[in-house]
């Protein structure tokens, strides 16, 4: 028999705290298949589809099956601003008292 405290992945043994509670062996796993510990619970399911460039594959407990889903990009916002130099001020558009 196996241990799971708080949902987490069992264990043969508790820590000898309190809320442990028992959970029922693996399932066989099926070629080609895998099984994991998931949402309290065994799940026999496809190992994870590959991810493509701006796409992730995620679990969905409910569905029991894997959902792909776009992940948002970001774009880079390039500002270009002009340089001012020196020589090109002159004295009268600083004002004397700049001088």
């Amino acid at each position: 028999m196996l241990y799971s405290k708080n949902g987490s992945i069992p264990k043969p043994h508790t820590d000898g705290t309190e809320g442990w509670i028992e959970v029922p062996d693996a399932p066989e796993c099926p070629e080609g298949m895998e099984v994991v510990w998931w949402s309290h619970e065994w799940v026999v399911r496809s190992p994870k589809p590959a991810d493509r460039a701006g796409y992730q594959w995620n679990w969905n407990h409910s569905d029991r099956q894997w959902v792909e889903g776009a992940y948002p990009t970001t774009s880079i916002e390039v500002i270009t601003i002009d340089p001012v130099y020196a020589d090109s001020i002159t004295a009268d558009s600083l004002g004397a008292d700049s001088v």
